[in-house]
């Protein structure tokens, strides 16, 4: 490849773990629908001016997300990155700084609000609260799924390249980022030397 070139994605690792995409997309189908529902309430028993703004904007709007968070689950679905992302991965393997700060505080939120709306009702002073602690807690233990995941397979994919049996794709692409990048190529002789070390403590030779 030319210098300039892109880097050579890993086909090898998908973004997202398969039950994240499914259900981001079972999500984002059942809001797009609930919006066309909403659209056909607005059309048929919408009384008035208000009922029918109301309607309209409900359903537009979850038209809209759904069809916004399908577009972007598939998106990480399809999307590939270059070795030297993954490696990084390796190299720094700690929980994502929103998971680490925000997930926790989030979901003790989201339940107490839970709670207080059980016994008192749901008040709007319970509702806002609520709504952005779900939001965040699941925006934050997404990305972290998403991190653990790629951290996993990369793991999986410079072991089966340290043991020369990755697939002949990958392994180009990789090869590929070595030959680009002094740092890279230093990075990954380093990690394979730990790699062999680690493996020469665990099964050492008889």
């Amino acid at each position: 490849m030319k210098k300039h070139e892109a880097p050579i994605p890993l086909r090898g690792i998908v973004c997202l773990p398969r039950w994240l995409m499914a259900t981001g997309v079972s999500l984002s189908a059942a809001c797009m629908l609930a919006g066309v529902w909403f659209l056909v309430a607005a059309c048929v028993w919408a009384e008035g001016p208000d009922q029918l703004g109301s309607a309209l904007g409900a359903g537009l709007g979850c038209l809209g997300g759904g069809a916004g968070g399908m577009f972007g689950t598939l998106a990480d679905w399809y999307r590939r990155l270059p070795a030297p992302v993954y490696l990084q991965h390796l190299r720094h393997d700690a929980p994502h700084p929103l998971y680490r700060r925000a997930f926790w505080p989030a979901l003790l939120t989201l339940l107490a609000c839970l709670a207080l709306a059980l016994v008192y009702g749901w008040w709007p002073w319970v509702w806002a609260p609520l709504q952005a602690s779900a939001i965040l807690a699941f925006v934050a233990g997404t990305v972290e799924a998403t991190r653990r995941h790629a951290t996993r397979r990369a793991r999986a994919v410079f072991a089966l390249y340290a043991d020369g049996a990755l697939d002949a794709e990958d392994t180009a692409a990789i090869d590929d980022a070595r030959r680009r990048d002094e740092r890279f190529d230093r990075d990954v002789r380093e990690y394979l030397a730990i790699d062999g070390e680690v493996r020469a403590l665990v099964s050492p030779s008889e």
